[in-house]
This record gives C-alpha cells, structure tokens and sequence, in this order.
C-alpha cells in the first residue's frame, strides 16, 4: 500500500513539474491529458490487482490444473518434425544429400542416413548444422553411395 501511495504522489509531481516547465499551447493540452490517465490508471492498479485476486481464489481450485500433455507432446513434436526437415534443407543446400533422417522418441538421439560421397569437410558441416538444431542430442551419421 505504501509503494502505490509513493508512485501516486511521484506521478502527481511528475505532472506538476511538467504542467509548470512546458509553454502554453497545445503541447501543453496533449501532456496534461497523458499525465491524467496515468494518473488515473495508477489509482485504479490496485482495483484491478484485487479483482483479479479475488476472482482467482474463489473460481479455481488449484488442484485442477494440469498441463494439458497430449497438446504439449503435439507441440514438441511439430517442432521437432520442422527442425528435422530444416537440417535435411541446410544440408541438401550444402551438397549433402540426406537419404533418412530420424529423431528417437526421447529426442537424444539423431540419426542421418546421408546419400552422399564422404569428404573431410562433410561431417564437421553435418555436425554443425545438426547440433544447432538439436544441441542434446547424439549425432549419429551413416553415409552410404548410391
């Protein structure tokens, strides 16, 4: 209570010092009218905060809240599928052709049937393209000639 007494009386000084600083005008109208509903929104804070409150404790029982797991493991694994199909286009952009690329269930194991010729560079670019997407997980890569 004491804080919200303080901010209500800094505002109104606040308010005071600019209504005495700025030119008679219509800048002066536009500050004195801004200056009013922040002071008007700062007295009513506490309203709102008890509304709020108030309405919380009497409507919902906390024990009936969960988190809604089916949606949560849909979300993740939209995510999931979208970053699979990301490092399958970065690396396709980089010349290294992706045969299979499979996520495991638990998301710490990655693993990337590559359809391309094996070079020095090759596996530092898949390594780094990968682990960008998927930073826990293992990175297996299988590379095979067709």
């Amino acid at each position: 209570m004491g804080k919200w007494v303080v901010t209500v009386a800094g505002i109104a000084i606040l308010s005071v010092l600019c209504d005495v600083i700025l030119p008679e005008g219509q800048t002066r109208k536009y500050v004195k009218t801004v200056f009013g509903v922040v002071v008007s929104l700062v007295i009513i804070q506490p309203l709102v905060g008890l509304f709020y409150n108030g309405l919380s404790g009497i409507a919902v029982d906390n024990d009936s809240i969960y988190p809604q797991e089916q949606y949560l493991e849909s979300a993740v694994s939209r995510q999931n599928q979208y970053a699979l199909s990301t490092v399958a286009q970065l690396l396709d952009a980089k010349g290294i052709k992706v045969k299979n690329i499979q996520l495991n269930s638990t998301a710490d194991r990655l693993t990337l049937e590559l359809n391309s010729a094996y070079t020095s560079n090759s596996n530092a670019i898949v390594e780094q393209i990968a682990s960008a997407y998927f930073p826990y997980a293992e990175i297996v890569t299988v590379w095979s000639k067709s």
